[in-house]
């Protein structure tokens, strides 16, 4: 049986403005050119709905501006479904992005942002090694 790990380097796509919502408990310090490696697979959406599973009161959504390789969740494939844990999320439009992607910080958070609209955004370009 596959992995999560495994379907996120099987690469079938690539998506501009793909987002990822969370919410924490503190916030995140963030600068501008810093660049992020991700230490392991994350589901991002390519314009879909997703519903944050917790009730942290920080919320943050991130951004990618740019084109970014990833793999498009098969909903029609059971198997991957299972795995993901996925079943009756079609509406989420289900991204994996694999470990050891690299994401530049192009926006950081700003206080306006928390007070007008209730969250903070973060954008990212894909930079490719």
């Amino acid at each position: 049986m596959k992995t999560k790990e495994k379907y996120a380097t099987e690469i079938n796509g690539t998506a501009k403005g793909l987002g990822r919502a969370i919410s924490l408990n503190y916030e995140l310090d963030f600068e501008e050119g810093q660049v992020i490696t991700l230490q392991k697979v994350e589901s991002w959406s390519d314009g879909g709905k997703f519903t944050i599973g917790n009730d942290f009161p920080l919320e943050y959504q991130f951004v990618i501006e740019n084109e970014i390789p990833c793999h498009f969740v098969n909903y029609e494939d059971e198997e991957e479904i299972n795995v993901l844990g996925a079943e009756d999320c079609e509406d989420e439009a289900e991204v994996l992005l694999p470990a050891g992607a690299k994401l530049v910080v192009t926006g950081v958070p700003k206080e306006v942002d928390l007070e007008e609209m209730g969250y903070y955004t973060v954008t990212f370009e894909y930079k490719e090694d």
